[in-house]
């Protein structure tokens, strides 16, 4: 069955690309396998720097085994952690429906199976601990975490505020967030606080149903 999502992927890869080049530096929070993060890397190259968050420890596992096969993985760091307003540690489950889908598990869904309790980490609080280095700046951010979107960046704000990237790309699925506690309307309503404005669909090749992309207005 097709994944209306994962439809809008490549067209989502293709923005970010057209904004990113050599020496650049790309947050990809809710990196999977790797889908963004491995190709990302090969435009950022050598000089540039990926940060990719994947707190489920087999699927972090496929991204490194992906960034070594493709040659990126001396400049891409994978953390193991999930990413969150504030610090602590919660339950990922996987979706009782798709039990086997990775990408679909969620730290907001409360009737799927465990698996695993992993770690919650706000990425200001990273990066002022010097355990993100964004001394070469930060240039794009996408953000796809099944609902827990507002959470993340709301965890983000100083360094979003700070950095300034070209372009911040988040999910915005209404069921999702709101399992959250949150809304799309919520997510670009905090976008327009930051000085942000969605990119409208004559920009984009496809009318955009399930993501957001936002540039500095």
């Amino acid at each position: 069955m097709p994944n209306p999502c994962a439809e809008e992927h490549p067209v989502l890869l293709s923005l970010l690309i057209e904004v990113l080049t050599d020496g650049d530096v790309f947050v990809d929070v809710g990196a999977n396998a790797g889908y963004f993060a491995v190709p990302i890397a090969k435009i950022v190259g050598s000089s540039g720097r990926v940060h990719a968050f994947e707190p489920a420890a087999d699927v972090a596992e496929q991204l490194r085994r992906g960034a070594r096969m493709h040659g990126v993985e001396p400049w891409m760091t994978v953390h193991e952690l999930a990413l969150g307003s504030g610090d602590g540690s919660t339950h990922l489950r996987a979706d009782p429906e798709h039990p086997e889908d990775s990408t679909k598990r969620s730290l907001f869904m409360w009737n799927g199976p465990t698996v695993a309790e992993v770690a919650v980490r706000s990425f200001d609080g990273l990066v002022a601990a010097g355990a993100v280095d964004l001394s070469s700046g930060l240039h794009a951010v996408k953000i796809d975490v099944e609902g827990a979107e507002m959470h993340v960046l709301e965890g983000m704000r100083r360094t979003l505020e700070r950095e300034r990237p070209r372009m911040i790309v988040v999910e915005t699925i209404e069921t999702h967030l709101r399992r959250a506690g949150s809304t799309v309307a919520a997510i670009r309503a905090f976008m327009r606080d930051l000085g942000y404005v969605a990119m409208n669909d004559a920009r984009v090749a496809r009318p955009l149903e399930l993501n957001a992309v936002f540039v500095p207005a």
